[in-house]
């Protein structure tokens, strides 16, 4: 069923109550990770040298996490001088929010701490079992609590669909002087509303002109497609929820569609009308494509017209991934296996790259000849965030199961993620052989992710701009995308 995308559509949305997914009273030891001065136990009412002092009895129950107590190190009730950035930590045990979106952090808190000048505060939470750690508050100015508050926090971008997510309460660092009685919590309880899925389908086109636009990235934060050689995309699995999509076509501003009400078990249809970017330099000209000795393709075409600014090359794209990054103006696609391609040409230059031509397309059908190409919808590939900054963490799943690689469970033994620039030219190769140990296991059977730091083979940080990238499954492309790094 189909829903025009009007405002009734929020009638349609599957709305839920939220549900307790992990809670911690501090009354039994459920494995939190504890350094320096952080502590599980009752209260005293010690520390307050400035600000005030640790509360005299626990929110509730007897017991709370909490920094020094019960009156250790030099200052007794208080953290210490001359902290490092993080060194006393209170890490949660991972927390499965693998089923459930929107979800939230909230627990009463009594703190004390001096303004950021000197000391800080912090609370951090990571989706990968601990592995890299997201801020989401730290203190803007002292604070002497002398009673107990709640704190809420929606850590729903962070924490959604997520299995290892942890919490991470700090102190540090801090200056030489001026002690504060520091972190005291109680009632933790992180919430969420169990995940129900729909879809949103689309059609991508030239707002001017109403003509398609291919191959153009669409973007959510629950998975990311491409547009077809009509503009048509489906995004599958998307939470029942308001949901946005960011779509980045090359020559085209970007383009946002927000508040879309996806329902339960329903797909959504939204139209997708781009503004050409007026400050796009021109493209190449008259693309052609032929097939010489049965699977071999050449590619010809002529300089853009006029430009305005030196050109430094030519970027070739197959079935909208970047294949190549050339200065002569034809390509040779050799050894072909059986299937149907369309490529296009774009321009670079130093402003950016230009519109793509129009397609061009070709067949190869060679009796005889193997036809080993991986089935492209059978492999999903995206990032979250997108965009990001400084890192963001690519996905990609497996909907059959491939024999060969002896089940999905060992899928990622075979798998690379290979991470290109604009100019076509390879920047990373993520892979078991190299700084990732391993692609980290899903909560689905044949789910794998691993996290790009925006960083190149020689771990020097890349600049802002659109990185594409591709999983590579036994040294051939199973699914590509696109995303953008901001700084």
């Amino acid at each position: 069923m189909k829903i025009l995308l009007t405002i009734l559509f929020i009638l349609s949305v599957t709305f839920v109550i939220a549900e307790d997914i992990w809670e911690d009273g501090f009354e039994e030891l459920t494995g939190w990770i504890l350094n320096g001065e952080f502590e599980i136990d009752s209260p005293q009412g010690l520390g307050g040298e400035y600000g005030n002092p640790d509360p005299v009895s626990a929110y509730a129950g007897n017991n709370v996490l909490g920094v020094d107590l019960t009156g250790l190190g030099v200052t007794m009730g208080d953290y210490e001088s001359d902290l490092g950035a993080h060194e006393y930590f209170a890490i949660s045990p991972a927390i499965d929010c693998s089923e459930f979106v929107g979800v939230e952090l909230s627990f009463m808190k009594w703190l004390n701490v001096e303004q950021p000048a000197y000391d800080h505060a912090y609370i951090c939470v990571s989706n990968d079992d601990g592995t890299t750690w997201i801020e989401i508050w730290t203190n803007s100015s002292a604070i002497t609590d002398n009673a107990w508050s709640s704190l809420n926090f929606d850590i729903s971008g962070i924490a959604d669909l997520n299995s290892e997510v942890r919490i991470r309460f700090s102190i540090g660092t801090t200056d030489g002087s001026w002690q504060y009685s520091g972190w005291n919590i109680d009632n933790l309880i992180i919430t969420g509303n169990s995940v129900v899925y729909g879809a949103i389908e689309g059609n991508v086109i030239n707002e001017n002109t109403t003509e398609p636009i291919a191959f153009a990235p669409v973007m959510s934060q629950y998975g990311n497609t491409m547009s077809d050689d009509e503009g048509y995309f489906i995004l599958n699995n998307i939470p029942a929820g308001i949901r946005d999509i960011a779509i980045n076509a090359l020559g085209y501003l970007p383009f946002t569609q927000s508040n879309i009400a996806v329902a339960e078990d329903d797909t959504i249809y939204v139209l997708c009308e781009l503004e050409l970017d007026p400050n796009t330099p021109p493209p190449p000209q008259n693309p052609q494509a032929t097939v010489y000795d049965e699977n071999n393709v050449h590619l010809t075409w002529e300089e853009p017209e006029l430009p305005d600014e030196e050109l430094l090359a030519y970027n070739v794209y197959r079935n909208g991934i970047i294949v190549q990054s050339i200065i002569a103006e034809e390509f040779f696609d050799l050894d072909m296996i059986n299937g149907f391609y369309s490529y296009y040409i774009s321009a670079v230059y130093d402003s950016g790259e230009s519109l793509p031509t129009d397609t061009v397309n070709v067949q190869i059908n060679v009796t005889g000849l193997e036809n080993d190409v991986i089935p492209l919808n059978e492999y999903s590939l995206s990032n979250y965030p997108n965009p990001f900054n400084p890192e963001t963490t690519i996905n990609f799943e497996t909907t059959s199961l491939h024999q060969g690689y002896a089940g999905q469970a060992n899928l990622h033994k075979f798998a690379q993620i290979e991470i290109y620039n604009i100019k076509g030219q390879k920047l990373r190769a993520l892979s078991p052989s190299l700084s990732h140990p391993e692609f980290i296991e899903g909560r689905g059977r044949g789910q794998f992710s691993t996290v790009w730091d925006g960083t190149d083979q020689t771990n020097k940080p890349v600049s802002s701009g659109i990185y594409f990238y591709q999983l590579v499954i036994d040294g051939k492309v199973a699914a590509k995308n696109k995303m953008m790094l901001l700084k």
